[in-house]
């Protein structure tokens, strides 16, 4: 059985220019403008994931601000304010993290699919786009109001009718076998028992109002750092699409005068070869 024919050299060449020139015609398909577009599709996807996760960790913030409110003792609900701080501190250095692990993948897409270089990789070393969107922002919180004094849960107490615990005793008396009216040695009973009750009432009712600030100021607190980071994405979303956008525009353009040239040259060898 005669052996197969081998293709021609020249056929061979001719073969391998012409799927070289319809690679090099795929790729300045995608040298064509559309980068931009696609940048900011991925811009905005990235916005949509980092603020979900944003509002899983505001969400996680308000059940523990809640959460110590309701259960702090005095002294704890004292060092709620520098408790708050140190957390909206470390959330913020988680979110910055995550608005880079959630944006620049979308970013390098736009320039790997398109064989062109990292433009924000530095020779030295580092991502100064992933150091801009990692760095913690900056989140000012509302300083809570002053705690309710002893006198303003007496006077508030007073106005809502908790001086009647005072006189409680003089009703339970005859209930318990002594006269109302017993005289001086039912007396000082009598009075020390209204005391103890309106001290625990108004003692109370200082505790109920502390924890009603806290909670109206934990609130506050997750509203601002909802603001400030919203605020911040935002901000940084913006100066990444124009340091990118500049920087992925100068790339294109070198890239779809290269890819031109060497179409030129396949085309000028090929009518070199006829």
């Amino acid at each position: 059985m005669p052996d197969p024919p081998v293709p021609a050299p020249a056929d061979r060449y001719a073969d391998a220019v012409r799927a070289r020139r319809a690679e090099l015609r795929g790729a300045r398909a995608l040298l064509l403008g559309g980068h931009r577009a696609e940048l900011r599709s991925g811009l905005a996807a990235g916005r949509l994931t980092a603020s979900a996760e944003l509002a899983a960790s505001l969400a996680a913030l308000d059940r523990e601000l809640r959460h110590h409110t309701d259960r702090a003792d005095r002294v704890g609900r004292a060092a709620l304010p520098d408790r708050a701080t140190a957390a909206v501190d470390r959330l913020a250095v988680g979110t910055g993290e995550r608005w880079a692990a959630a944006v620049l993948p979308a970013v390098r897409r736009v320039a790997g699919v398109r064989r062109l270089p990292v433009p924000w990789l530095v020779p030295t070393g580092g991502d100064p786009l992933a150091a801009m969107l990692s760095r913690p922002p900056e989140v000012p919180l509302p300083p809570p109001d002053p705690p309710p004094g002893a006198v303003r849960a007496l006077l508030t107490g007073a106005t809502e009718g908790t001086w009647r615990l005072a006189l409680l005793p003089a009703a339970v008396l005859p209930a318990v076998g002594l006269p109302a009216l017993g005289g001086r040695s039912v007396l000082p009973l009598a009075v020390g028992l209204g005391l103890a009750l309106l001290v625990g009432a108004v003692r109370a009712r200082r505790v109920a109002a502390d924890r009603a600030r806290l909670r109206r100021w934990g609130a506050d607190v997750v509203a601002a750092v909802r603001g400030a980071l919203e605020t911040e994405l935002a901000r940084r979303l913006i100066e990444l699409e124009r340091l990118v956008g500049a920087e992925l525009d100068d790339a294109v353009t070198r890239r779809r005068d290269a890819v031109d040239g060497e179409l030129r040259a396949l085309a000028a060898g090929s009518a070199g070869a006829r």
